[in-house]
């Protein structure tokens, strides 16, 4: 029977190390971990660890050790021990990039812009959602957010960056970071701090970028990055340089949006002034593609704008396949992979250009619009995905002395994951080595403990 059973009835002989917990005899574990250096590039991205019978042993929410079901339980016994067999287990979900803490909803704009009958436009949608943010109470954003998390885990997500940006007011921006830091849940958050997401209508273009440098130093303790937009919707490379070289000032590590409404520069600049990601790069130049290559910068890839947008069919209303905004982006996005790049998936979590909580729809939707192979998707939403937030030593691949966040899969192998879509495919989650059944926040019961007990 697959499920929970008491350790003796599956370890055998010997005297293994007692352990709190054991998964065991997994149809596949995908490892994910990289060959050499920092993250996963080029071919070695279609070429994943698989691990046959697999198990992995965990302790104080580590991960003791990775391998064959026989090997490991012949060195190791749980507390309590879950039965994986006919399962996939893998790493859990690093989302890179998410507009997390916000109000309101999109879907009439999008409506609209399905039938052709309302144009719209990225700043217009930003500042609506800025309007409806900014009269929502604190306590709204905070459940709001939590309830999120919520789905995001249940999905397979155990680590999520979550950024400001829809404040576009010092006070406002501030009080978003302020929600994501009292946000107690199971899921791990990265704070960022997107005071130059757009610039805001009636308000002078330099005032605002003064108070976002103003601002860096104020809310450094409730951000660990800062992100900017250089594109021709946001600001101009020069814009954000002067943005990033404050930010670098006061300690805090740089993400930019960067190419997506159209070429402005903005991934030169980025890999020139040291950022960790930038991301979009829809219209990507060639010469940022070779300047990926040679770099630490990571290229994120968000598939779930690129299908909410509709930016690779025609327009509505007899447009043909010339009208589309970029038909052609699985080449460009191919010449990025195969040139060495560091390439990650995120689901750019938002209400206007990308509603999608779910890492598994981000990498089911990469395989059908870019023509990403199983194993390219998977390395880049997950190990390559903690490198780029700097905890690739800790999360992102399933690795003796890594944290013990891991996903059980109601299908056998890491392929079905991706071929299948429309389904939540998660089986269970576990986070630091506790079990969080259905997405639950804390307190998670396990095997008779509070989750407080089973961290102490």
């Amino acid at each position: 029977m697959t499920g929970w059973q008491m350790s003796g009835e599956l370890s055998s002989g010997g005297t293994p190390t007692r352990v709190d917990l054991v998964i065991a005899h997994a149809a596949e574990v995908l490892t994910c971990r990289p060959v050499s250096g920092r993250g996963v590039r080029g071919a070695a991205l279609g070429r994943p660890e698989r691990i046959a019978d697999g198990a992995l042993a965990i302790d104080g929410g580590r991960i003791m050790t990775v391998g064959a079901s026989a090997e490991v339980l012949a060195r190791f016994a749980g507390r309590e021990v879950l039965d994986a067999t006919g399962k996939l287990v893998t790493p859990g979900f690093v989302d890179t990039h998410t507009h997390l803490v916000h109000e309101g909803s999109r879907h009439e704009e999008w409506g609209h812009k399905v039938l052709g009958t309302a144009p719209g436009t990225l700043a217009g949608g930003i500042e609506h959602t800025a309007r409806t943010t900014g009269a929502a109470g604190f306590r709204r954003l905070r459940e709001g957010a939590l309830a999120r998390l919520d789905t995001m885990l249940a999905h397979g997500t155990t680590t999520a960056e979550a950024k400001s940006g829809y404040g576009l007011t010092p006070a406002s921006e501030r009080r978003i970071l302020e929600v994501t830091a009292a946000l107690d849940h199971p899921v791990d958050l990265v704070g960022t701090f997107l005071g130059a997401h757009v610039p805001p209508e009636g308000t002078p273009r330099g005032r605002h970028l003064d108070g976002v440098v103003a601002q860096l130093a104020e809310v450094r303790h409730l951000a660990e990055y800062c992100d900017v937009t250089c594109d021709p919707a946001g600001f101009t490379p020069a814009e954000c340089e002067r943005i990033a070289r404050a930010a670098r000032e006061h300690g805090y590590g740089l993400r930019v949006h960067a190419d997506q409404t159209g070429y402005g520069g903005g991934a030169e600049m980025a890999i020139e002034a040291g950022a960790a990601s930038v991301d979009h790069l829809e219209h990507v130049s060639d010469r940022a593609i070779g300047m990926f290559a040679d770099s630490g910068t990571a290229a994120t890839l968000l598939p779930g704008v690129t299908y909410h947008l509709m930016d690779m069919v025609p327009g509505p209303r007899g447009g043909s396949w010339s009208d589309a905004r970029h038909p052609r982006l699985a080449e460009r996005y191919r010449r990025l992979i195969d040139s060495g790049a560091l390439v990650v998936l995120a689901t750019d979590y938002n209400p206007g250009s990308s509603p999608t909580l779910s890492m598994q729809a981000v990498m089911q939707l990469a395989a059908r619009l870019y023509r990403l192979g199983y194993g390219e998707a998977w390395h880049m939403s997950t190990i390559n995905a903690a490198v780029s937030l700097g905890r690739d030593a800790d999360i992102g691949s399933l690795e003796t002395g890594k944290r013990a966040d891991a996903v059980v899969w109601n299908v056998p192998s890491h392929e079905m994951v991706v071929n299948r879509f429309g389904a939540n495919l998660v089986s269970s989650v576990i986070k630091d080595g506790v079990v969080a059944r259905g997405g639950a926040r804390r307190p998670v019961t396990v095997a008779g403990r509070t989750d407080a007990e089973a961290r102490a």
